[in-house]
């Protein structure tokens, strides 16, 4: 059995920030409580194995979205390290695979580990989301992603791919596929790129 992580109030005072910020954003339709989100992606991180920095990296990065990272204030609240990992994982966000590849390769080794395993659990809760949605609404969740249909999934699947490469068995790895194969599963392409173009008519 791994050993429990000692959490210091550090993660607890990260919770209650992220959990905050959380709350400030915009909601669409139903939605898990804001502190359940939070928490919800830092257990991931540290079922996982992760630490502590990884865990308030993982909550933090949930919390402030696509909004403007405010590094300084992370950096004040929650130390360097923690920022420097929120900052590096930010970064590689919505990255296509091949480049985040080349990306991680230039990070050292602890902090591409700590990368990937934040990075990770990000990409989950957004299968997870986007299972729930499929399951909602159909198809035609996938309308609201920049990309077609088609494109978004081999992402999705070459994503995935990487982040489990280096750890197949581990339980982020597990569930990553695991999510991933619901969503397509749920999904019916037609029908997602029928909805894409209608949503995207001057891109289509």
């Amino acid at each position: 059995m791994a050993p429990e992580i000692g959490l210091s109030k550090r993660f607890f005072k990260a919770t209650e920030w992220a959990a905050v910020r959380h709350e400030a954003r915009p909601r669409y339709g139903p939605a898990t409580p804001s502190l359940g989100e939070v928490l919800g992606i830092a257990s991931l991180v540290l079922v996982d194995g992760g630490s502590e920095r990884e865990a308030i990296a993982a909550m933090v990065l949930d919390a402030v979205g696509n909004d403007d990272m405010p590094l300084e204030e992370i950096r004040s609240r929650f130390g360097k390290k923690v920022a420097r990992l929120v900052e590096s994982t930010a970064d590689e966000r919505g990255v296509d695979a091949d480049d985040l590849e080349s990306e991680l390769a230039r990070l050292d080794v602890d902090d591409e580990a700590s990368v990937r395993r934040v990075l990770a659990a990000d990409v989950l809760r957004e299968l997870r989301a986007l299972v729930v949605d499929l399951r909602r609404s159909g198809s035609i969740t996938f309308a609201r992603y920049r990309v077609k249909p088609s494109v978004q999934l081999e992402r999705f699947h070459a994503t995935v791919q990487l982040l489990t490469r280096d750890d197949p068995r581990g339980s982020l790895s597990e569930e990553l596929r695991a999510a991933y194969a619901e969503v397509k599963r749920l999904v019916e392409v037609d029908t997602a790129t029928a909805a894409w173009r209608v949503a995207h008519s001057d891109a289509a």
